[in-house]
């Protein structure tokens, strides 16, 4: 009977042992999943920010477009009256 409960007393030590290299292993990956998720949400704010840096850009380039389309008709219009102010000259 002795020999029998230190063998399971040696077994109950040995799954004790499992149990806190497992709680361990689970430690350690859970800590690089949250390093992992932080390093993606920076990522991801990072990646958000240049494209809203973009799209501002993007609207501001409209503007100065179109502003250039206007200044161009207004030239041109100009540039037919001079023309037509020629003719009857």
């Amino acid at each position: 009977v002795a020999m029998e409960t230190v063998s399971l007393e040696h077994q109950i030590q040995s799954v004790q042992r499992h149990i806190a290299f497992l709680k361990k292993e689970q430690m350690e990956l859970l800590h690089d999943l949250h390093l992992e998720i932080l390093r993606l949400q920076k990522h991801c704010s990072e990646l958000t920010h240049d494209l809203e840096i973009k799209e501002l850009e993007a609207r501001q380039q409209d503007v100065l477009d179109r502003e250039l389309e206007e200044k161009c008709r207004a030239m041109e219009a100009q540039l037919q009256e001079k023309e037509k102010d020629n003719l009857e000259l």
